[in-house]
């Protein structure tokens, strides 16, 4: 210890030698019971300033670095008083310190100087007393640090942090700076003001306990990820505020880190975006509203799409198929997605019609210049039926006008097409068979004066050759008439004898009449139904119909073949030429020659033939059609050349309550009466009115005549006959007309009406017990209708 006292003591020595040469005078080292020999090297070494007052207030030490803070040589100011070296100012701010310092109190204090060159320095001073062995404070150390810099900075940081409170106040935007324990060091206004007015509430507050329970759980793991990745990160969900309104926030969170690298926490803001979420959801809600509409509208598109009975294909304004439905048809490509994104003329349907694709070029191009296009186009292919189709392309408008899709559609219309050629052949049918009515009607008038005619010459001329010539006469006028008969079942006007029939048992009792008539090189063969469904017919016609057609067949195989009979149950739902409902479907079909298409067409007209001259009358199939008609039915013909010919008849079921027809029978006439009743005859054709006047007379009745039914009527008025014989159809007022002005005046006048026609329903309508004599008719026929009119009455 003695060795480093002398080295310290050789030290302050050669400080203080170095001191005194700096000054140019000696360091007074006595008087201030201070050694300062081994002191004054190691404060020279010091960062702060030191310096020693001795008990007169004069500065008896002081380190260089003090000295250099004055700019003034150390020696120069060693000597000096406080107030000497501070000046008066200093002085008198710090007298008192230096006082409680000498005392024995330790001052420290901070405080402005006005260097002498430097202007104001801020500076931190620290007065310790010293005292000796005894206690007796013999001095005070002075420590003085300039701190005008630290101050600069300290007040520099001062007035940056209280500008970023002052801009992070005012921004509407929560701010804050969180510790690693989740406390916050900073927060704003306006995050105090959201949590609810406690800033010590918003520096501690546990932000999981404000989270929407249906964020919470989300925005935790973000959190926590967000956090764990050192990285900015950004949440987004509903928090709620200190009033107990959840709100929007979308928060952004930065990691801060200590000055030794470590992270310390993070700084955040969070903005209030509920009024833009709000739309953003609102926004969202529409758009899914108005995409669910569309899906909707696109289901209800498609379900119409689908649904359509014909094709139907969305395209493009240059042809490209964009959609098609699929409606599965013969003549389409079995799958119709195929032509997705194709032109229409080179879909996979149009490749296997070739011949199709110019007129669908055409028509795109049409449809894309805003015109509607339409034709009709058949289908042929080898191996498949041919359809017919109604073709259209037409254009889809925006609402500006413009052409944003073509819209193709082709329906088959080949079940139309064969619907209105049978409606074209049924409606031929209905004038010709009115055409026919009417000729027979006329013809059934000059027959009935032929034949009454005829009728009485051969009862009156004595010559056996003329009346042999007559009798021959007579025979063919009334051959005639059966003529006209058919004439009238083909027009339907011909009055069948109706009735509940089974069509299988009446063609199976025909068997040993077909083989009679067939002969031995026809094969016959039977496939009748068992339902046994009673139909509406005349059972006669229809043996009639089915031996005609039977002879046709068997003309039409010279050389043998097959003919078959086959019925069965079909049920009708919508036919040209039928009403729904249950029916009998009678077929006679031959293994013939057949018939070619024009033939067919005409085949049920009447006098329409193919046979030889003297060989067919051609009223044969047409007497066929009329009865199938007048029976509630149709009847249809199928033929091809050199595959036969099928002919079928349809027969409508009877009701249950349906009774069998009987004709109106005749009743005795008896012997004839030589009274002279009075009789009325009322008929237009002046001939036969002539005729029956002139049969009546001869028989003894008293006769006038009315040429036309107003006539009549005023003759009927002026005097009430015993019988009026009325023909049914005249001009003007008819025979219906005048029968029922009649009866409404004299209920229970006797009528007799004759017709060209088989009228008897009508004339049930109108007088239930009047007779009906058909035309044309003999005298005898006459007198019986006659005598059984003024019986019934």
């Amino acid at each position: 210890m003695a060795d480093t006292s002398k080295a310290l003591n050789s030290k302050a020595g050669e400080a203080s030698a170095e001191a005194a040469s700096e000054s140019g005078s000696p360091i007074e080292l006595a008087g201030g019971g201070f050694d300062f020999s081994g002191m004054l090297a190691v404060a020279d070494m010091l960062p702060v300033m030191v310096a020693y007052i001795g008990e007169d207030l004069r500065y008896r030490f002081m380190n260089k670095p003090m000295a250099d803070w004055f700019e003034r040589p150390r020696l120069e100011l060693l000597g000096l008083t406080i107030r000497e070296l501070l000046g008066e100012e200093a002085w008198a701010m710090r007298e008192p310190l230096i006082a409680a310092a000498f005392a024995g109190e330790r001052k420290f204090f901070a405080t402005d100087f006005r260097h002498p060159t430097r202007g104001n320095l801020a500076v931190q001073t620290n007065y310790m007393p010293w005292t000796d062995g005894t206690g007796r404070v013999r001095g005070v150390i002075v420590l003085v640090q300039d701190v005008t810099e630290q101050r600069a900075a300290e007040r520099a940081l001062r007035e940056s942090e209280d500008r970023f409170r002052r801009i992070a106040n005012q921004a509407p935007v929560l701010m804050w700076v969180t510790r690693l324990d989740r406390t916050r060091d900073f927060v704003n206004d306006a995050y105090v003001d959201f949590v609810g007015g406690d800033r010590e509430l918003a520096r501690t507050l546990d932000w999981r306990e404000r989270i929407h329970p249906d964020d919470h759980d989300r925005i935790v793991q973000e959190s926590i990820a967000g956090e764990a990745g050192r990285g900015t990160f950004t949440l987004e969900g509903r928090y709620r505020r200190g009033d107990g309104e959840y709100r929007w926030l979308r928060s952004t969170s930065s990691p801060r880190y200590a000055p030794d690298g470590e992270l310390a926490g993070f700084i955040g803001a969070a903005t209030d975006i509920t009024v833009a979420k709000e739309a953003e959801l609102d926004l969202k809600r529409q758009v899914e509203e108005r995409t669910a509409e569309l899906v909707r509208r696109e289901a209800q598109f498609r379900a119409v799409f689908e649904a359509a009975l014909e094709v139907m294909v969305l395209l493009e304004p240059d042809g490209t198929v964009l959609a098609v439905n699929n409606r599965r048809e013969i003549w389409r490509h079995p799958n119709p997605d195929d032509a997705i994104g194709l032109k229409l003329w080179d879909s996979p349907t149009m490749k296997a019609y070739p011949q199709h694709r110019a007129v669908m070029r055409e028509g795109i191009a049409q449809a894309a210049k805003g015109r509607i296009f339409t034709t009709e186009v058949q289908m042929e292919r080898a191996g498949l039926p041919t359809a017919i189709l109604d073709v259209s392309v037409q254009p889809v408008k925006d609402t500006d006008g413009s052409i944003i899709y073509l819209l193709f559609e082709a329906r088959d219309i080949t079940e139309l097409k064969a619907a209105q050629a049978q409606l074209r052949q049924s409606q031929k049918m209905e004038a010709l068979g009115q055409l026919t009515g009417g000729i027979a009607h006329d013809f059934n008038n000059l027959l009935t004066v032929v034949v009454g005619g005829l009728d009485l010459l051969t009862k009156r001329i004595e010559d056996e050759k003329l009346k042999r010539y007559a009798t021959n006469a007579l025979t063919a006028a009334e051959r005639g008439a059966r003529l006209t008969g058919q004439l009238l079942a083909f027009s339907r006007v011909q009055r069948l004898e109706v009735r509940a029939t089974h069509i299988a048992p009446l063609i199976d009792n025909m068997r040993p009449l077909l083989k009679n008539v067939l002969g031995p090189g026809i094969e016959k063969k039977f496939d009748l139904d068992e339902e046994m469904v009673p139909v509406l017919a005349d059972p006669t016609q229809v043996e009639v119909a089915v031996l005609n057609l039977a002879i046709n067949a068997r003309d039409a195989m010279p050389e043998g073949g097959v003919l078959t009979f086959k019925t069965r149950h079909v049920v009708v739902t919508q036919e040209t030429d039928l009403d729904p409902g249950d029916y009998i479907e009678l077929s006679i079909s031959d293994t013939g020659s057949g018939m070619t298409e024009d033939v067919r067409e005409r085949a049920f007209e009447p006098f329409f033939t193919t046979k030889e001259v003297g060989k067919g009358t051609g009223l044969g199939l047409s007497m066929v059609y009329g009865m199938a008609r007048q029976s509630g039915g149709v009847a249809r013909i199928v033929s091809e050349p050199g595959k036969g010919t099928s002919v079928s008849l349809f027969f409508k079921a009877a009701g249950p309550g349906e009774k069998a027809t009987a004709g109106d029978s005749e009743e005795p006439a008896g012997e004839p009466q030589t009274s002279a009743e009075r009789i009325l005859v009322i008929d237009d054709d002046p001939d036969v009115r002539e005729f029956i006047s002139e049969a009546l007379v001869d028989q003894g009745y008293v006769v006038r005549q009315a040429p036309d039914g107003k006539t009549g009527l005023n003759a009927f008025s002026s005097e009430v006959p015993d019988l009026v014989v009325l023909d049914f159809i005249m001009p003007g007022l008819s025979g219906a007309d005048v029968a029922s002005k009649i009866l409404s005046t004299h209920p229970g006048q006797p009528i007799l009406f004759v017709s060209g026609y088989s009228e008897t329903d009508s004339i049930k309508r109108i007088a239930p017990n009047a007779p009906l004599l058909t035309k044309p008719f003999r005298a005898e026929a006459l007198s019986k209708a006659v005598r059984s009119a003024l019986v019934r009455g």
